[in-house]
């Protein structure tokens, strides 16, 4: 099947303002990023992300949510302006302003006698900035990413990812590669926090309502005998502070089953907190609770007079 025009039209857009960051035409380039984010405002993107705050955050007025939107887009802007660069002629500018020596301390600890890390990290702060510099700090390894199929834009970010030494691993390939490359002490990075249908999953709480959790991180987790570390770069001023958390094991039940759900509503549970103490640094706009405009519209109605 032949690639829709429109997508390669945004690939090259990618490519030609990649170009511009840095120099002359960065001022242009940040306008054209801020008429896009505010343009999201008026479409199903905004409506979708309204949606999953009320069902998330249902303690929250109108005013509230809209407030936290705004910096949402604000936000959305901000990191693509930085994969632009990452993509660009002055690459290396978002990673050095990585505030780091604690965590990179913490992960060397962790990976000492040439073990694995799987480092379980979420679409929140800027995950391509954590990989770049966790690969700048030595951290040799992979991400496992959504692969699309006769989309130009997605190759522009396997190569942007390349530049700075991070392999891809597309979700839908064959574990193997990703249990091979952490038996050899490398360190392989996954974002979990979505909902991906088209994957195996279970339905494990988060924000206190069922979501259907992709189950590979447990199963990688039990495959390759170690444990998720979760990780995160939220946003502080003009740049990133990276935070690493304690370590999640595998509880030793007897049940292979109980121990998997356990294990993700456990990193579900990480997620939430890392989402409420930063709202506006997650991807709201992205389908996490598929029901999610029929229950906020059934809450409606239930609180009717």
């Amino acid at each position: 099947m032949a690639e829709p025009l429109r997508r390669r039209l945004r690939a090259r857009a990618l490519e030609a303002l990649s170009q511009a960051t840095g120099g002359v035409g960065d001022a242009l380039v940040r306008g054209l990023l801020r008429t896009a984010a505010e343009a999201v405002r008026w479409s199903k993107y905004e409506r979708i992300a309204d949606d999953n705050l009320a069902l998330a955050l249902p303690e929250l007025s109108a005013e509230q949510r809209a407030r936290i939107l705004r910096g949402v887009r604000r936000h959305t802007e901000r990191i693509v302006h930085e994969w632009l660069v990452l993509a660009g002629p002055r690459s290396a500018a978002p990673i050095e302003r990585v505030e780091c020596s604690e965590a990179i301390r913490r992960l060397r600890e962790l990976r000492s006698g040439g073990r694995g890390l799987i480092i379980a990290t979420a679409h929140i702060g800027n995950w391509e900035v954590l990989a770049a510099r966790l690969r700048r700090e030595g951290f040799e390894g992979a991400v496992v990413g959504a692969k699309k199929r006769n989309d130009s834009s997605s190759d522009w970010l396997v190569r942007m990812r390349a530049a700075h030494g991070v392999r891809s691993i597309a979700q839908d390939d064959s574990p193997r590669a990703a249990l091979e490359l952490l038996r050899n002490g490398g360190t392989l990075g996954l974002l979990c926090d979505l909902e991906v249908r088209r994957l195996a999953g279970e339905s494990v709480p988060f924000f206190g309502r069922p979501a259907w959790t992709m189950s590979a991180p447990a199963a990688l987790a039990r495959a390759a005998r170690l444990p998720l570390v979760p990780v995160h770069c939220v946003a502080r001023g003009d740049g990133y502070e990276m935070r690493v958390e304690e370590p999640l094991e595998l509880a030793p039940a007897r049940d292979r089953h109980a121990a998997q759900l356990e294990l993700l509503s456990r990193l579900n549970a990480t997620y939430e907190r890392w989402i409420r103490a930063a709202p506006e640094q997650w991807v709201w706009y992205r389908p996490r609770w598929s029901d999610a405009r029929e229950l906020n519209r059934a809450g409606a109605r239930r609180a009717r007079p």
